[in-house]
């Protein structure tokens, strides 16, 4: 009866936690945790606006998914206030952070916002463009069993990241753009380090794809969340200090 106690019932303990927390990453990388979306942007006619001259004065959107939009602070901010907070503090002349994020977000529908002519009118005024996009589309598969292998999927969802990322660059060619990484918000559990360790390949893989692009930079999380307990009430976003490091990270490199 011991022997049960101390071996077979954390044994099956651990393996339930696993599971459970399996589930709910991949509700976090899913958009689960959001408002899935299905945008259809009027667009203007008339020609596509350009980018201009680099200012002095910081002008800065941010755009994309969950992370982005705010989702998990209870302020309220979201890595966009915060930021606005971090260049005030800093006496940094910035005009409001504007945050056209939404809930859910996967890469496709980050490419029809793009397609009004208002954000792209917003887009070739800003001057920094913060992205976080791909981590809903990673695990979009519902059925496991169709999914190929990590680094054959990793690589068509970096494609569709891509194309956001050659949209963005149409409409503003000389925008600083910050490309949040991905961190594993479950690092503490059985299965955090075979998490970790594909959170690592995806984002060795952003710096790979995007290294040659002098104006953008992937602004790493993984260390802010992980081995801290910087999440939100969900332990799928970041929580206050979260966010505040994230924005503050952003800021060190303006």
């Amino acid at each position: 009866m011991r022997r049960l106690l101390y071996w077979y019932v954390p044994l099956v303990v651990a393996i339930a936690a696993t599971a459970v927390f399996a589930a709910g990453f991949y509700s976090f990388v899913s958009g689960d945790v959001g408002t899935p979306v299905d945008l259809v942007l009027p667009t203007r006619s008339g020609p596509a606006p350009t980018a201009p001259a680099q200012q002095s004065l910081v002008t800065p959107i941010i755009l994309g998914d969950s992370l982005a939009r705010g989702a998990g602070d209870t302020t309220g901010l979201g890595i966009g206030g915060r930021l606005d907070q971090e260049l005030r503090r800093r006496n940094i002349h910035a005009n409001r952070t504007v945050n056209i994020a939404i809930n859910g977000a996967r890469a496709p529908d980050v490419l029809r916002q793009l397609q009004s002519r208002n954000v792209q009118t917003i887009l070739a005024e800003s001057n920094v463009i913060i992205l976080s996009v791909g981590g809903n589309d990673l695990w979009g598969v519902n059925d496991w069993r169709k999914r190929p292998p990590p680094d054959k999927f990793m690589d068509a969802v970096l494609d569709r990241v891509a194309s956001v990322v050659d949209r963005i660059r149409a409409v503003n060619p000389r925008a600083r753009i910050f490309f949040i990484g991905l961190y594993n918000p479950f690092w503490k559990t059985p299965a955090g380090g075979v998490l970790t360790a594909l959170v690592n390949r995806w984002n060795a893989k952003l710096i790979e794809r995007f290294g040659s692009d002098v104006n953008l930079t992937v602004v790493q999380t993984s260390d802010i969340i992980a081995n801290h307990n910087r999440l939100a009430f969900d332990q799928f976003h970041p929580g206050d200090e979260g966010y505040a490091l994230i924005a503050r990270r952003i800021a060190d490199a303006i």
